[in-house]
């Protein structure tokens, strides 16, 4: 019985928009129709991907794609002795070591196996020829841990899995003992592809709900149940040892069911999300606590697009400028470098990569200007997360009022008060406003403040020696630069403080003074 990777068979090439603002278009160097099924991101700068056939699905395709410069440039090739085969996925260490696990998608004597190749792609060797020779042996997947340790799995055998392991790079490999893996159930058999790796533990999901895992780089091995999917194509997902998910991959499922596992996949919860899931793929963000990305290419249901979700999968939010177009694989580095697969089309295309940052929008801001006298200035630091696109700035009291750029210039403060400073930030996922009440404080005569307080700083501009006398006495001595840094503090406690500024860069600083009843800020100057 010939498998493929189910949520592909009827995807037909379309032309794709141009999406500028959150993704960038890049070619992957193959052929026209040529759609990516399988991303491996190395690390920011070098990505390996797998082909196939996009105007005729089952046919085989053994081609890949590759960049080592974050895709500025991708190079396209064929996997060499693999005719008449497919690649269910492809692993790499690095730009140049990378194993291919190739099935065959029609009839034949080539069963397939493992390709490897030690030069880029340029050449390739099938490794182990004696794997999959059996006539019902069907690979899978396959996963390197790193450049000596790797697994390959493929479709049960004489009544167990065929699953191999090796510790030196593949020049070897050893088959699993049937003793280390649970029995499948009648009919029951991988799909390609369909398999998570989060350290030395292994998921790979199979045609009848079930999950099978692996904590020793697939060596032995348990198997659970997926509730009551018992008929259907399932895809694991994992962020964590213990924290992961199943999709269901059933042939038509565009909008697949989900169940999540917070015990590594011993038991699992169905969940319900709010916003659009597309099932052609799913990816959790490395660095993250929680966040995930979907990947749709059904222009008919219609489940075309790319979402995303903050909260592990309890609520997920369109990529809007995607909805409506096929995407397909999707691999992330981290919240702010990945690609999504796509297809060819007229020499051009069949890569985006990700073009801002995917994390929550968070406003906050901070300033050490807080206790000021009139006519004094706060310069305030953005401290913001998140892809954000505009910055709104408030500030009460203060000239200018308000601002649109990410660092506003320095506000000035006339008339004694308490004042509010706000800051709205808004991007592609979402808004949020940062209100800081009675933030900026400016003292006046009768306001029982520092103003009271007779300061004398000299000489100022300062060369070596900074003089600071004060009618209460001081603390605290604090020298911040116009980014907001503290770049020299001194504990004191005494009215006559002498400084030594001479290990600062010239330039202005506000000098910070932490008084008996309160805080002094003046500007300073250092030649």
């Amino acid at each position: 019985m010939k498998r493929t990777l189910l949520s592909l068979v009827a995807i037909l090439a379309l032309t794709l928009g141009s999406f500028a603002q959150l993704w960038v278009e890049q070619y992957s160097g193959l052929a026209d129709s040529r759609g990516i099924t399988d991303i491996y991101a190395v690390d920011a700068n070098v990505v390996w991907g797998a082909a196939y056939d996009g105007v005729t699905p089952t046919a085989a395709c053994n081609d890949f794609c590759k960049t080592t410069n974050g895709g500025t440039l991708w190079t396209g090739g064929s996997v060499t002795g693999a005719t008449g085969l497919s690649i269910a996925n492809i692993v790499a260490t690095d730009g140049f070591n990378a194993w291919a696990c190739c099935y065959n998608p029609g009839s034949g004597s080539n069963h397939g196996g493992v390709f490897y190749t030690s030069d880029g792609g340029t050449t390739w060797t099938k490794q182990a020829t004696a794997l999959f020779t059996n006539a019902a042996s069907f690979p899978d997947c396959i996963h390197f841990f790193d450049d000596n340790n790797g697994w390959v799995m493929g479709d049960p055998i004489n009544g167990d899995f065929e699953m191999y392991t090796t510790t030196d790079g593949g020049t070897t490999w050893t088959l699993v003992p049937g003793g280390q893996i649970p029995a499948p159930v009648s009919g029951e058999f991988g799909v390609v592809g369909y398999y998570s790796a989060i350290g030395n533990t292994l998921w790979f999901g199979t045609n009848k709900g079930r999950v099978y895992k692996s904590t020793d780089q697939g060596h032995n091995w348990t198997v659970s149940a997926v509730l009551n999917w018992s008929a259907i194509y399932i895809m694991p997902f994992f962020r964590s040892a213990t924290v992961g998910f199943v999709m269901d991959k059933s042939a038509g499922a565009t909008i697949g069911n989900l169940a999540k596992t917070t015990d590594g996949g011993t038991t699992w919860t169905a969940v319900t999300p709010t916003g659009n899931h597309f099932s052609n793929d799913m990816a959790y963000v490395p660095g993250t606590e929680s966040t995930w990305v979907t990947t749709g290419a059904d222009v008919d249901t219609p489940a075309a697009g790319i979402t995303y979700s903050f909260n592990d999968c309890a609520a997920f939010g369109d990529m809007t400028e995607t909805i409506g177009s096929q995407y397909l694989s999707t691999a992330w580095y981290n919240d702010s470098t990945a690609w999504t697969g796509a297809f060819v089309n007229t020499g051009a295309g069949g890569m985006w990569k990700f073009n801002s940052v995917l994390a929550p929008v968070s406003a906050d801001f901070t300033t050490n200007d807080t206790l000021i006298g009139p006519g004094s200035t706060a310069t305030f630091t953005n401290l913001s997360t998140g892809g954000i696109s505009t910055y709104t700035w408030t500030f009460q009291g203060g000239t200018p009022q308000s601002s649109t750029l990410k660092n506003p210039p320095a506000i000035t403060y006339s008339i004694p008060g308490t004042y509010n400073v706000t800051l709205v930030c808004t991007g592609e996922f979402g808004t949020n406003t940062k209100l800081k009440s009675g933030y900026i404080h400016v003292f006046g005569v009768g306001m029982n403040e520092p103003e009271a307080v007779s300061v004398n700083v000299y000489p100022n501009p300062a060369t070596d020696v900074l003089n600071i006398e004060s009618s209460s006495r001081i603390k605290e001595v604090q020298v911040i630069n116009l980014v907001g840094q503290t770049v020299k503090v001194q504990s004191t406690d005494a009215k006559k403080v002498s400084l030594n500024v001479s290990d600062l860069r010239s330039g202005v600083y506000n000098l910070r003074l932490a008084v008996e009843n309160g805080f002094v800020n003046q500007k300073i100057v250092v030649k």
